[in-house]
């Protein structure tokens, strides 16, 4: 029993190293990365740190969708994201003009062209296993589940674990420790 707690200790040691590592090194290229790059990154290691129900899957070599609602630089950004491994999955990055078309998507960012919907959008997923993230200060607040805050030119996150657990996925409790607000 003592074996396994070590091993799940330094598993999610692990994952929160490699968030905060993203973090800091984005920190310490501040002049190198944009913004932009930063909050695809965190896109990135949110997906490292929630589970999605087997269902949400059709099969072990599926990759982990990625979708942009919308266009702005953040979605860009992600794009970038194309072919990298999460969770043992690739990932494949799509954009989409209408949130009827993003139901096959794993992670979700809804850009600043499609915020000002974010109370339809939030009710069209509710119960959805989508990880839904915008960069609207109250996305959280009003039910989404993780928006990305700048404080001091430093960006930060806050999350709504009720949305998260609604949508039937499973938030690493170390992502809950690093968010500036859970809901």
């Amino acid at each position: 029993m003592r074996i396994l707690n070590k091993i799940a200790f330094s598993w999610s040691g692990l994952l929160v190293l490699s968030l905060l590592l993203v973090c800091c090194a984005a920190a310490a290229h501040a002049q190198t990365l944009s913004e932009q790059q930063v909050k695809a990154a965190f896109l990135f290691n949110f997906a490292k740190f929630v589970e999605w129900p087997v269902d949400a899957f059709s099969g072990p070599d599926d990759p982990i969708v990625f979708c942009v609602l919308g266009h702005d630089r953040v979605g860009d950004a992600i794009a970038g994201l194309a072919g990298k491994i999460v969770q043992g999955r690739k990932v494949a990055v799509r954009r989409h003009q209408s949130v009827h078309d993003a139901k096959g998507c794993h992670v979700l960012y809804v850009s600043e062209s499609h915020v000002d919907h974010a109370e339809g959008i939030i009710a069209q997923l509710r119960g959805v296993p989508v990880l839904l993230i915008a960069d609207d200060e109250d996305f959280a607040r009003r039910g989404g589940m993780i928006n990305f805050v700048l404080e001091r030119n430093k960006v930060g996150f806050e999350i709504n674990a009720e949305a998260i657990r609604r949508a039937r996925l499973t938030a690493n409790a170390q992502l809950l420790k690093l968010a500036r607000t859970v809901y």
